[in-house]
């Protein structure tokens, strides 16, 4: 299986860590990929900066961060702020149309 979490606000990216990591210790569910989709300046901003140590955690467990390019144009943080595993889609709705459309079970914190 396949979960994308949305995440809209800078609360629920803190929260994202913890429900990605229930998810992956879920031995009942057979995850094979997981992505956080995040389309508001003011997250793009935290998780290069304030919640970075979120960040870092969801790459190390697996996650993909995907940042709308659209939202970025409104945040100070950049491409040259994020490392592997973060990556910039065209647009946030357009990456979880795709992701849905592929499959992916669709979760929005």
């Amino acid at each position: 299986m396949h979960t994308v979490f949305h995440v809209s606000g800078v609360d629920a990216y803190r929260t994202a860590e913890a429900k990605v990591r229930n998810l992956l210790d879920d031995e009942t569910v057979d995850i094979e990929a997981v992505a956080v989709v995040v389309d508001r300046p003011t997250v793009i901003d935290a998780a290069a900066m304030d919640c970075r140590a979120t960040t870092d955690v969801l790459v190390e467990m697996g996650a993909t961060v995907k940042l709308c390019s659209n939202a970025a144009r409104g945040a100070e943080a950049g491409e040259s702020d994020f490392g592997e595993g973060v990556e910039f889609v065209s647009s946030g709705v357009g990456e979880l149309t795709r992701l849905q459309d592929a499959g992916w079970a669709y979760i929005r914190l």
